[in-house]
């Protein structure tokens, strides 16, 4: 019986042991893990915040479903990334964002693309900016006026000035019309056709991929060539848009860029030339309205040897003639005819004058003569 005491109070300080030695356990694990997170915390990478001087910590990442958006009709004009790759010859430009809109009040049809060269190394913090991107977009419209007014409250800016303004300027055809311009870092591509706008913009700040800080006069000025990529983009556009209206498409956009300033040059010499001109053949008609037509200044003169000198001049009006014929009767004191004669004036043209003179010797009693139109 005393055996068994003994062992009862033995087994139950045992179990006191044993539980004290568990609670200590739980409570030392629950302790290091709290020690643990503080220290995590505090090797936590700090990124520095570009908006503010504060220090955010690096936010948890958390994945979100990814969301389809629905595009329009438009989404088949946009060159795919294997259609980029045949035009660059390499794989650099990925789509990152895709989305079309409707203007109802304008009965507009809008879709964008955004493009980012993959083939650089993209760092979110240091490097942000020096990635370049392309922005595309093409508007499908019906109307000129909603077009302007449309383009002048979402671009805040004024369509057919961009064209006054700009480098280069050419048209394929009758119904489009294109322009380039660039800035140190990037460029821009528009055309316009009678239904849509098509626009391409790169930012390119470091140049990668054209050289775009030349100058626009003199030796050193930006020439285009095939690897201009907004020209490209443009161009390969409008060909998917001719070929679906069945027009043929057989250029080169960049080819049939023209300088904007020769051609303002051009014209403004051919505008002062046809001035010119005007102003001459005002001044010249102004003195064929004061001009009397037919025969004029019209003399028959005898001399004291009897020799008869006729002389005179025939004013042509804006008609042209081949042949005018003229006829002469003398006439003696009583108004008689003694004789007459024909001369013919012939290839006059439009209010030309042409002169006449000649000499007669009659034997009978002269005194005058007259001179009419006889055709």
């Amino acid at each position: 019986m005393r055996k068994i005491v003994i062992f009862t109070v033995f087994f139950i300080l045992m179990t006191f042991s044993i539980h004290q030695n568990a609670v200590a356990e739980i409570e030392g694990e629950e302790n290091r893990k709290k020690h643990a997170e503080e220290a995590a915390d505090k090797l936590k990478r700090k990124i520095p915040n570009t908006q503010s001087n504060e220090t955010t910590t690096e936010p948890e990442i958390i994945e979100e479903p990814e969301i389809k958006k629905k595009l329009g009709k438009l989404k088949k004009i946009l060159p795919t990334e294997e259609r980029l790759e045949e035009i660059t010859l390499r794989m650099i430009w990925n789509y990152v964002d895709k989305q079309s809109t409707i203007d109802e009040e304008h009965n507009i049809e809008s879709i964008q693309g955004l493009l980012r060269d993959v083939g650089r190394v993209y760092d979110p913090v240091v490097n942000k900016y020096k990635v370049a991107t392309i922005q595309i977009e093409v508007i499908k419209y019906e109307n000129e006026i909603n077009l302007e007014d449309y383009w002048e409250i979402e671009k805040e800016s004024n369509l057919e000035q961009m064209f006054d303004n700009a480098y280069l300027v050419g048209s394929p055809n009758d119904s489009t019309k294109c322009f380039f311009n660039h800035m140190t870092d990037g460029a821009i591509t528009i055309c316009k056709t009678n239904e849509y706008v098509i626009q391409s913009v790169i930012f390119d700040k470091y140049q990668e991929h054209f050289m775009y800080s030349k100058s626009k006069t003199g030796l050193e000025k930006l020439e285009l060539n095939q690897h201009e990529i907004t020209t490209k983009i443009v161009e390969e556009i409008l060909k998917k848009i001719q070929n679906k209206n069945n027009l043929e498409f057989n250029f080169e956009l960049y080819k049939i860029l023209e300088s904007n300033m020769e051609i303002k040059e051009k014209e403004m010499a051919q505008k002062k030339y046809e001035n010119q001109t005007n102003k001459a053949q005002n001044k010249l008609l102004d003195i064929e309205k004061d001009k009397k037509y037919g025969i004029q200044k019209f003399s028959c003169i005898k001399d004291e040897f009897g020799l008869i000198t006729i002389s005179g001049q025939f004013n042509n009006d804006k008609i042209k003639k081949d042949k005018v014929s003229l006829e002469i009767m003398f006439l003696d004191h009583e108004n008689n005819v003694i004789l007459k004669n024909t001369a013919n004036l012939l290839e006059i043209k439009e209010f030309e004058t042409k002169r006449f003179l000649g000499n007669l010797k009659i034997n009978e009693k002269f005194s005058t003569c007259t001179m009419k139109i006889s055709n």
